[in-house]
């Protein structure tokens, strides 16, 4: 983790019914004593839908010098599904709490039968993206950049951007899908395509997961056979032109299929694993696939 944060505690609770607000704040407050094992109070920070089916409400635990410790609460409906604590850096906060192995496979079920509906469900059409930067906006200094790919592969790489273009690129025009809420039409992205990669590098038959790594320091994890798909890029261009950097300049994922965390910007590493491994907002709650035609949003197990 960064931004200031060491590690997060992610309670899977019980799911728990709800009224209103302050029987979230209530409960939450109930719980948080019981991990820190003693009395708090939580400040409001700020809540936003996410999609159709969730809030997702941001209190804080004021510490000393100046460090707080972050609570995301994640209500489904009228009911909280998950709570996560952001524990601060420099800080040593003893917890009480019982350990549990997060086991994503359980997670990953094929559901034939959803209705497919224009936008998705849950979806609003935007006439551009939003640019989000949760780490912040990295310097790109190409004459030290390159993409490394590596891991359970036969053939580990690192390319540089003119390298890229002679891997061969193509272009795909997609419809862009954030999971909170808003969808963008008819975006152009031109790159080297998945399948291209794999076929370079060689995967082997272990491998499960792609976890990609950024220049920020951000990070997520994409189940293999979702990196495996014909639509599915390491973008170089958007719209006809290079990447600039706010989306992602020199190199970013694109992964039509799952939602828009998953296509991460400023990419610097592609590592072939057998393992599951949290990424940046996988660690906050986020599903570890983010499937749009599933509406996998959070994770619920």
């Amino acid at each position: 983790m960064s931004k200031g944060v060491s590690r997060v505690l992610d309670c899977a609770v019980e799911e728990h019914a709800v009224k209103d607000v302050q029987e979230i704040i209530d409960y939450t407050i109930s719980l948080v004593n019981r991990a820190l094992g003693k009395n708090t109070s939580l400040l409001f920070d700020s809540s936003e839908c996410i999609g159709t089916t969730h809030t997702l409400y941001r209190f804080r635990i004021p510490l000393e010098k100046g460090k707080y410790i972050g609570v995301r609460v994640i209500v489904r409906g009228r009911t909280v599904v998950r709570v996560l604590l952001t524990l601060p850096m420099g800080l040593d906060i003893d917890l009480h709490y019982q350990r549990a192995i997060y086991n994503p496979t359980r997670e990953l079920t094929e559901n034939q039968s959803i209705t497919q509906t224009d936008p998705p469900k849950g979806q609003v059409y935007v006439d551009l993206p939003v640019v989000y930067a949760i780490l912040g906006i990295p310097e790109v200094d190409l004459r030290n950049w390159g993409l490394s790919i590596n891991g359970l592969v036969e053939n580990p790489a690192v390319y540089t951007l003119p390298e890229l273009y002679d891997l061969g690129v193509e272009t795909v025009k997609t419809t862009f899908h954030c999971v909170t809420g808003w969808s963008v039409r008819e975006l152009e992205f031109t790159g080297v395509p998945g399948e291209r990669i794999i076929e370079v590098v060689k995967p082997l038959k272990s491998v499960e997961w792609v976890y990609i790594e950024s220049l920020d320091g951000y990070s997520t994890i994409i189940p293999f056979k979702e990196f495996n798909n014909p639509k599915s890029l390491i973008a170089i261009e958007m719209n006809g032109k290079p990447l600039d950097i706010l989306h992602g300049y020199p190199a970013r994922l694109v992964i039509p299929q799952l939602y828009g965390w998953k296509s991460a910007k400023w990419i610097t590493r592609i590592s072939f694993i057998d393992k599951y491994i949290d990424g940046y907002w996988e660690s906050m709650g986020y599903h570890p696939r983010g499937r749009v035609d599933l509406e996998e949003r959070f994770k619920s197990t």
